[in-house]
C-alpha cells in the first residue's frame, strides 16, 4: 500500500513536535510537514502544486483560522489532481464546533487532542 502525505496546521509549536514524533514513529507516512498557520500552508500548496492525503487542522489560530482554511481551501483545491481528507484536531469541546465540522465535506472526522498512536494508525490506514 502506497504510503500517504500528512501535514499538520497547528499554531503549537509543541503539539506540532509530539504530533510529528509520533507521525514518524508509526513509519506509516511518507512525508510529514507541519505549518503554523492556513496561510503558510495554503501558499506552500499554491507554490508546489501539491496537496498532501491527509491535513490534521485545529480550529482555534490566529492570523487564520481552521474555518477559514477551509473556506479557501475549497476555493483552489479545484486546481489540484486530488483532494485531501481533513481530520480536524482541536482541544474545542464546543458541540457547534463539531456540527460545523459536518458541513465539510471534506472534513472526514473531528478528533480531540492530543492524537494517539492507535487513532494515527487509523487514519493511515483509511482510504
Amino acid at each position: 500500500m502506497p504510503q500517504k502525505k500528512i501535514y499538520i496546521i497547528d499554531d503549537d509549536p509543541i503539539y506540532q513536535l509530539v504530533t510529528r514524533k509520533l507521525i514518524e514513529k508509526t513509519n506509516l507516512f511518507s512525508e510529514v510537514k507541519a505549518f503554523e498557520n492556513g496561510y503558510k500552508a495554503l501558499d506552500y500548496f499554491s507554490q508546489t502544486g501539491d496537496l498532501p492525503d491527509v491535513i490534521l487542522l485545529d480550529i482555534e489560530m490566529p492570523e487564520m483560522d481552521g474555518w477559514n482554511f477551509l473556506d479557501e481551501l475549497l476555493e483552489i483545491e479545484k486546481k489540484f489532481e486530488k483532494d485531501a481528507i481533513i481530520y480536524i484536531a482541536s482541544s474545542s469541546i464546543a458541540h457547534q464546533d463539531k456540527a460545523k465540522s459536518r458541513t465539510y465535506a471534506s472534513v472526514k472526522d473531528f478528533l480531540s487532542k492530543p492524537l494517539n498512536l492507535d487513532k494515527l494508525k487509523a487514519i493511515a490506514l483509511e482510504e
